[in-house]
């Protein structure tokens, strides 16, 4: 059974003025396990430029659209 995990990653990018920035991002991965969450977000990302930070379960039941 799926369960829902929040992950965070960092993003390092060059600004407009030439100077490193790092942003980060989360994200809510329905997946069974931490190996399937990574797996799904760089199907989702499409690049290779980020860090995962951290992976953690949450106790979110369901999403809504």
């Amino acid at each position: 059974m799926n369960q829902w995990f929040k992950c965070t990653i960092k993003i390092e990018f060059e600004d407009d003025k030439g100077k490193q920035k790092i942003k980060r991002e989360s994200y809510i991965v329905s997946a069974m396990t931490p190996t399937e969450v990574e797996k799904k977000l760089a199907e989702h990302l499409k690049m290779s430029d980020y860090e995962i930070t951290s992976i953690s379960t949450t106790n979110i039941v369901e999403i809504i659209n």
